[in-house]
């Protein structure tokens, strides 16, 4: 098994899924008739840098009998951006709408007639569209793209450019001035009516792809959410540990916060106006429109505070509800005050059907019906949600068993495999894996995902990389959870046992110490008792330890590295937070703050200097390896990279001036993936790739080497004694 076979599986297109956490649709779309669905998958290309997707067509008659599908159409794309995405049928069940793109091409709303096989465009702007939604007869097409860029005058270039709210980023790539804001955080709406010329719909939020973007069944009324660029000071009073801090962080004047909420998007006088005077919560979020189009359930949702009940206007700060809002009049209607996610409204019934909106929690669905004006609680198995679709279509894998497709029939209880995505993998050996939990040097215990040498020999002791950011035995996580820096079976099948590192068995207690001094302290004691269990088990040598942080946990790892009395051998710190000083002035944030206990001034400075790993680079004893994405990515990794190569420590820095935060370029991803498995199979078994096209990242890291060495021998060198 090898990164490259990791590049080159085929996988289930679908962006929710892609992400590790719930599926953002079904897996397969029926059409409205229920005579035919269709899913699409992708797969890397790397000989042409690039990520294949096909679709799959599927005749609901044929499919109990064993028939292949039909690939009706093939797009790649050679961006960060995918192919095939945001699929959805019109009500002629003949055409499908979905953003897509090829190859030097931007991202257009294309429709494809499955009859004639036919592929047209329906929208398009001169710039990348990032999100879209149609209405059900394809009238209505809203649409958010990235805004137009005005190169910066030469007169201006020559001479100067004032700084007010610009971000380092946007000053570095374009020299931007502060009329300007970066094509990453700045997206415009535009509405399309029977195919006329669009209309551009000003908002005074950041709008983006990645909140929600939805038409009412009608097309009336869009429902989307934005990055608020001034939040009322009476949301101060909601008082979520995470959300709060951000709700009353001083920001530069105009600079887009991290506080989202609804809007609504009237489509006949084309106002764009605030769906609830509320910020929007960051997780468990979902939505279902009414049939008529006239209200809307959601979940995740915080309520308005003006009411006169001092009890209920308690309850309204401190929690999220499933409510149902009605329009125009923004009138609510409370269903439930749990943490359940929207999943579907069945109008036959007017019944709404809840979820666990965390897959760790992993709570009991509800289902609730509107009778009157109110909604009520009925059985699970009395709702009697409704359904057109004969069959049903699954996905389903686990920790050791790759990702299948099969469709059973909801009557007579018939089933068959629908597609064997990876059949290759058949000629592959995988390491095995298990759940397993142990006991944090903290007392706290941990649950996580093992992954064992195909070849694993019991009594023999193995080199660990400890990998993170969560684990899933109900995932085949071929990677770990994403494809940045991650390589769980590469490293196995090069001989070295894989830690990927999950919760604790007490979550609330992980978010209690999340954003303070005891967040990096918590996580450090997790990968220290790791260490230990494997090793009461005999299964590694303690001596050669590896640990790989990305995003948030990329702060876990530099802490343990700063701050732990454990030896570890080497480590990859790719895209992430860091805790430091420099980045904090870069972009400042409340979470620098709360991590280290106050601002880096005045009284709070000495709890920096104690907690914050970049002040502590003198303690790094590993080999570091660092990797940052996106043409200013290289700016996030400098504390660390200059100050280790100062104190003459090892540290080996790697850019993707392309890259995207999940990377999803096949090449990036064997740099990245592939130079994780070189990385640990040269410190913690001193091993090299024979390819010539290496052989300078292994002089490069023999020189790193020889620092090692030279500071073994001379310990007293850096010491700050």
């Amino acid at each position: 098994m090898t990164v490259t076979d990791a590049i080159q599986m085929r996988r289930w297109a679908d962006p929710g899924y892609f992400l590790g956490g719930e599926p953002d649709g079904p897996v397969g779309l029926f059409s409205p008739d229920s005579k035919q669905f269709i899913i699409v998958v992708k797969r890397g290309n790397l000989e042409r840098n690039s990520n294949e997707y096909s679709l799959l067509l599927f005749r609901t008659s044929e499919m109990l009998q064993s028939e292949k599908p039909q690939v009706v159409l093939t797009m790649s794309s050679s961006s960060n951006r995918d192919a095939i995405t945001h699929l959805k049928w019109l009500d002629d069940s003949q055409t499908i709408v979905f953003l897509g793109e090829n190859p030097g091409e931007i991202p257009k709303v294309y429709g494809f007639n499955i009859g004639t096989r036919k592929l047209k465009k329906l929208a398009s702007q001169p710039t990348p569209i990032v999100a879209y939604d149609i209405s059900s007869n394809g009238q209505e097409i809203v649409y958010e793209a990235d805004a137009r860029r005005t190169a910066a005058p030469d007169e201006i270039r020559r001479t100067s450019v004032v700084i007010t709210a610009q971000d380092p980023s946007d000053l570095l790539i374009c020299g931007c001035d502060a009329n300007q804001k970066s094509q990453e955080t700045d997206r415009e709406l535009f509405l399309q009516k029977n195919g006329q010329v669009p209309s551009r719909v000003p908002s005074v939020d950041f709008v983006t792809e990645n909140l929600p973007l939805s038409l009412s069944p009608t097309g009336r009324y869009a429902l989307l959410a934005a990055y608020v660029k001034d939040i009322p000071p009476s949301w101060s009073e909601y008082q979520d540990k995470l959300l709060h801090p951000y709700i009353v962080e001083r920001r530069k004047s105009g600079t887009r916060s991290n506080v989202a909420r609804y809007m609504v998007l009237d489509t006949e006088s084309m106002e764009l106006t605030p769906l609830l005077d509320t910020p929007m919560y960051w997780f468990n979020n979902g939505f279902a429109w009414a049939k008529d189009g006239n209200s809307v359930v959601l979940s995740g949702m915080y309520l308005p505070l003006g009411v006169s009940d001092p009890v209920e206007r308690e309850a309204r700060k401190k929690q999220t509800f499933v409510a149902e809002v009605k329009l125009p009049s923004r009138d609510t209607v409370k269903i439930a005050d749990k943490d359940l996610k929207v999943v579907q409204w069945d109008h036959a019934t007017d019944t709404v059907r809840l979820k666990s909106g965390y897959w760790w929690k992993n709570l009991p669905p509800e289902a609730y019906r509107r009778i009157g004006l109110t909604w009520k609680q009925v059985a699970l198995g009395q709702e009697n949600a409704s359904t057109d679709n004969p069959l049903n279509v699954t996905l389903e894998e686990d920790a050791n068993t790759p990702p299948r497709i099969f469709a059973a029939d909801t009557k007579e209880h018939r089933r068959a495999l629908l597609l064997d995505l990876n059949p290759q993998f058949g000629q592959l050996q995988f390491g095995k894996v298990e759940s397993v939990s142990w006991m944090a040097t903290d007392g706290h215990e941990v649950a996580g995902g093992l992954y064992l040498p195909p070849d694993y020999t019991p009594g023999n002791r193995y080199p660990l990389v400890i990998q993170t950011h969560g684990f899933r035995k109900d995932r085949f996580w071929i990677d770990g959870p994403w494809s940045s820096a991650f390589a769980a079976q590469p490293l196995a099948a090069k001989g070295i046992v894989v830690l990927q590192v999950g919760n604790s068995s007490d979550l609330g207690e992980d978010l209690k110490h999340s954003n303070t001094p005891e967040e990096g302290q918590r996580q450090m004691a997790a990968y220290e008792g790791a260490v230990d269990y494997l090793d009461e088990r005999g299964l590694v040598d303690r001596s050669h330890v590896g640990l790989i942080g990305f995003s948030r946990t990329v702060f876990y790892i530099e802490y343990t590295l700063t701050h732990s009395r454990y030896t570890f051998a080497a480590a990859t710190l790719a895209d992430g937070f860091d805790g430091g000083y420099m980045n904090y002035l870069l972009w400042p944030s409340p979470d620098f703050v709360r991590v280290n206990g106050g601002p880096p001034f005045g009284s709070t400075l000495a709890s920096w200097l104690t907690n914050s790993p970049g002040f502590n680079l003198d303690k790094v004893k590993a080999p570091v390896r660092i990797e940052y994405y996106g043409p200013a990515g290289f700016l996030e990794g400098w504390q660390w990279f200059s100050g280790l190569s100062l104190l003459e420590k090892p540290v080996d820095f790697v850019w993707f001036p392309d890259g995207t935060h999940l990377l999803v370029k096949p090449r990036e991803r064997l740099t990245s993936q592939g130079g994780s498995v070189d990385w640990f199979s040269f410190w913690l078994k001193g091993e090299e790739d024979s390819s010539s096209a290496k052989r300078g990242q292994y002089e490069r890291w023999e020189g790193l080497r020889s620092l090692l060495t030279r500071e073994a021998t001379n310990p007293d060198v850096h010491s700050n004694n």
